[in-house]
């Protein structure tokens, strides 16, 4: 990949301040060139190293850390405190807080009215994601002991398609990706015109959280309310591409997530966040800030998306 470039990638106190203000409306365009060199960053860390021979420092470049704190502390203070949940009413308060993420106008627009172009738009969208999910888990298991490292063991070895190499999720997404790619360039389309700020943030949070130790507890939080609601929305997808009439083979990754997450979230739930979080207060409201902070930019990011589907028309 190609390295970051000092000279068009320094953001000022000024454009941070901007892209990620105390009060009123952030400066959109400053906020995107934000996420864009983040995105980079992350992107270059977490390369395949007989690509990257110099793979980016965690923690040493000043203008990394500057756009992670700036962006920290603003979603921060995006929370509304009195939503976070005890220790004792963390798993009741997940499982309502899951089920309204689920965004089912959304899901039923997928199903039932996105063309074959506007499918691909947000398959691809997704792909900032799903395309890093393996290393995600595997980066947050570090350090954790007992059943929930079992438990996110188990979540990984499905990542790897249980030792199968076709199997491999980020393998099957990719040959996903491969068709959807194709769809949008005979519509006369490109993804890089389509890709907006929120598709940005949202692939940085997990991203951030995963790669960042200090944010482990809300990564977890963040990862399980993503496996929690996701089915519906793989249900959605697999509907309305055949719908449109892509082959099966298509959707064979979004068919396997269907049931797949529906399992993964119910088990992180009992398995990890819930223990985790009866370990104390500050455990529960650092998983619930992960969970809150998840669902406000991966609502942005849907509405955003959809927005943008809608824009292509029929």
């Amino acid at each position: 990949m190609e390295a970051l470039k000092t000279r068009t990638d320094v953001l000022s106190t000024d454009d941070l301040a901007a892209a990620f203000p105390a009060s009123g409306h952030p400066d959109v365009a400053l906020r995107l060139r934000a996420f864009e060199v983040l995105h980079h960053h992350y992107q270059c860390y977490l390369g395949d190293p007989q690509e990257i021979l110099e793979p980016p420092e965690l923690n040493l470049d000043p203008r990394i850390r500057a756009i992670e704190r700036s962006w920290i502390r603003w979603e921060d203070d995006q929370v509304d405190l009195s939503r976070i949940p005890t220790s004792a009413s963390f798993d009741g308060w997940f499982r309502d807080v899951a089920d309204a993420h689920v965004q089912r106008g959304f899901c039923d627009y997928l199903r039932d009215e996105a063309t074959a172009a506007q499918l691909a738009v947000f398959i691809l969208a997704e792909e900032l994601v799903d395309g890093r999910f393996d290393d995600l888990v595997a980066m947050v298991q570090v350090g954790v002991q007992g059943q929930a490292k079992l438990t996110i063991a188990h979540n990984y070895w499905d990542e790897m398609g249980h030792g199968q190499l076709a199997g491999m999720h980020t393998r099957m997404f990719a040959e996903s990706a491969t068709r959807m790619r194709r769809v949008l360039a005979e519509a006369g389309l490109s993804l890089p015109d389509l890709l907006n700020t929120e598709v940005y943030e949202n692939a940085c949070l997990l991203l951030l959280y995963g790669i960042h130790r200090r944010y482990t507890l809300r990564a977890l939080g963040a990862m399980g309310v993503l496996e929690q609601s996701a089915s519906p929305r793989f249900a959605a997808m697999v509907d309305g591409c055949l719908r449109v009439g892509m082959p099966e083979e298509v959707v064979e990754y979004q068919r396997l997530h269907i049931d797949v997450d529906a399992g993964h979230g119910e088990v992180w739930l009992d398995e990890v966040l819930v223990p985790m979080a009866a370990r104390s207060e500050a455990h529960a409201h650092e998983i619930a800030l992960g969970v809150l902070t998840r669902v406000r930019v991966a609502t942005a990011y849907y509405e955003a998306v959809w927005s943008c589907m809608r824009g292509l028309g029929r």
